[in-house]
């Protein structure tokens, strides 16, 4: 019973810091594992997903979702 409730709300909790990423807001289910000192560019992990928030000083300021089940390019 907890198991099958446990499997019901991984995609749940996945939809959500997906909708956040594709909104430019970081994850909730999500743990920040790395913080970089350019600026304050921030790692997530969550279960079978990456979560990259860019804050680069002269670069990037934006979300990336990425799923650790689908590798898309090279």
């Amino acid at each position: 019973m907890v198991l099958s409730l446990i499997l019901l709300m991984l995609p749940i909790l996945f939809m959500v810091d997906y909708n956040r990423a594709l909104n430019d807001r970081p994850p909730l289910f999500a743990i920040k594992t790395q913080v970089y000192k350019d600026g304050g560019t921030s790692i997530y992990l969550g279960i079978g997903y990456q979560v990259i928030d860019y804050n680069q000083v002269d670069g990037r300021k934006d979300l990336v979702f990425k799923s650790v089940f689908v590798s898309i390019g090279s």
